[in-house]
């Protein structure tokens, strides 16, 4: 995979767990002015930030692009690029209604993941 290392696969594969599992039943339930959801969202993409940053600073883990760097700038973009947009995509499955939706969606953001592997290391001969 295209930019896959231990730190991703990880954090994607146990957060993902831990983000559904600190959700209550509660539609309504507000932490500090925020919808649950919300509030767990930004709280984990925060600490996944606060982790990659710990481990470029100990050159455990290399960024490749100059705009991804331990700047203000940088550090935004991890955020939003990097982690909300996981949570805020698990928020989105969370609240559909029907299994076959969640199924359908679950399956669009595979089958993208997929066909851009495909297309980055089959088409374009990217590799690492």
């Amino acid at each position: 995979m295209i930019g896959g290392n231990i730190e991703i696969y990880f954090m994607f594969t146990i957060l993902g767990i831990v983000f559904y599992n600190s959700l209550s039943d509660s539609k309504s339930l507000k932490i500090l002015g925020l919808n649950e959801k919300w509030f767990w969202a930004i709280g984990y993409a925060a600490f996944c930030v606060f982790i990659e940053c710990l481990l470029n600073i100990g050159r455990h883990l290399v960024w490749e692009y100059s705009f991804w760097n331990l700047n203000f700038k940088g550090i935004l973009l991890i955020f939003l690029i990097g982690y909300f947009h996981f949570f805020c995509a698990a928020i989105l499955v969370i609240n559909l209604k029907s299994i076959k939706n969640k199924l359908i969606t679950i399956g669009g953001i595979y089958a993208l993941s997929i066909s851009m592997n495909i297309i980055g290391l089959g088409i374009l001969g990217w590799a690492y």
